[in-house]
């Protein structure tokens, strides 16, 4: 059961981050994550602070290759849908596929699935892996930050007291081949016992990999690109940054999977996602 909470709406951004100000207060857009963790008791807001009609969260922009801005508005079926960003960053439709149901992807957004923290959030291995950064408003004004220095831990974010995050930005998309693979328990919908998202661009000889539910945040592989340019057979970068995968995760025990499971899933999976992304 949710307990009596104090509800807002606010007419302006600005209205938005005075009450935000208050104790124990919560921005709402989409709440597909936060009316759950209220139901569970895990989440227990004082005042909640619906965002989800303000025009300034509703922005989207992809600019080719230059680069794509998202607002928090803007839901998770929109990012499967829009034609344009399914042909310069197709990462993202394919994450966000992955997310729910369609009819709970009409209320949850990016931004949603980023601030809720979770190591098995579908969105942000592909966050990692485009160098995507979060635009924040907050009582001191606007800051930027990377979505890796961005979710600190478990549920755990770099946002302080009245702070909201208005967008991602992502620059440059690169040349080449990008995807996102997910182990799950069962078909459908379910959490992520294994995620991972890649983009590898052959001109530049650059190799990015994240790996979502293995750690207690997103582990963006260190040395993918070396990995890259040492070899130009799929099967033995494949088994490489397989092995080097093992070695930088720091999976758990839990309900969905054994650490032991986890660990040999990356490697799997890595090994998927490289013969996808750079054959």
């Amino acid at each position: 059961m949710i307990k009596p909470v104090a509800y807002f709406k606010p007419d302006s951004l600005a209205e938005a981050v005075e009450a935000l100000q208050n104790e124990n207060a919560r921005p709402i857009a989409g709440g597909t994550d936060l009316i759950i963790n209220m139901r569970n008791g895990t989440e227990n807001p004082g005042l909640l602070v619906d965002v989800k009609g303000l025009d300034e969260l509703d922005v989207f922009s992809a600019n080719g290759k230059s680069g794509i801005t998202i607002g928090a508005r803007v839901n998770l079926n929109f990012l499967i849908d829009d034609a344009k960003l399914r042909n310069i960053c197709p990462v993202l439709g394919e994450s966000a596929l992955s997310v729910a149901t369609y009819q709970l992807r009409n209320r949850a957004t990016l931004i949603g699935n980023l601030c809720n923290a979770s190591p098995a959030a579908d969105m942000a291995p592909a966050m990692y892996v485009l160098g995507a950064g979060v635009v924040i408003t907050g009582p001191h004004g606007e800051r930027k930050m990377l979505i890796s220095d961005f979710i600190t831990g478990v549920k755990r974010t770099a946002l302080g007291k009245g702070e909201l995050v208005v967008k991602v930005e992502i620059p440059e998309i690169p040349d080449g081949k990008m995807a996102f693979l997910k182990k799950q328990r069962c078909r459908g919908h379910d959490l992520a016992t294994v995620n991972v998202a890649g983009i590898a661009d052959p001109a530049a000889k650059t190799l990015k990999i994240c790996i979502g539910a293995c750690a207690v945040t997103p582990v963006l592989l260190k040395g993918t690109d070396e990995l890259y340019r040492e070899t130009d057979n799929v099967d033995e970068l494949a088994d490489r940054a397989a092995e080097l995968a093992r070695k930088s995760i720091a999976p758990i025990d839990d309900v969905r999977s054994s650490a032991e499971y986890r660990r040999d899933m990356a490697s799997v999976y890595v090994k998927r996602l490289i013969r996808k992304i750079c054959s």
